[in-house]
């Protein structure tokens, strides 16, 4: 399970116009929900007790990284089997660990 900010409340949006041309500039404060990832993987347990679960929150992504996930071809809320092993590489890449929510590496079984 990846938990995923959909209130928007905290997101955002500057528009401007210049040049004949229209400009969008989407914000969001990620530093709330990157140290409550941080105390909820510090907080897990490390004897799994989800093993034996289908499901388990694993992230938390905040809207913002969605978005710029989205332009790349990942969509976050799409179900099909490919498009979950894509988020799934997302979260386990270094760069996106401060995402996670969980140890481990995020897996994906059709």
């Amino acid at each position: 399970m990846i938990d995923t900010d959909t209130s928007f409340t905290d997101v955002r949006t500057q528009i401007k116009a210049s040049d004949g041309r229209l400009y969008v500039t989407r914000t969001q404060d990620i530093e709330s929900y990157l140290d409550a990832n941080k105390a909820e993987i510090s907080d897990a347990p490390s004897w799994r007790p989800y093993a034996n679960k289908n499901m388990r929150k694993v992230a938390s992504i905040p809207m913002i990284v969605a978005e710029a996930w989205l332009k790349e071809g990942i969509n976050v809320f799409d179900p099909s089997p490919d498009m979950q092993r894509k988020v799934a590489q997302k979260l386990n890449s270094n760069e996106y660990r401060h995402l996670r929510t969980y140890p481990g590496r995020v897996g994906y079984r059709a």
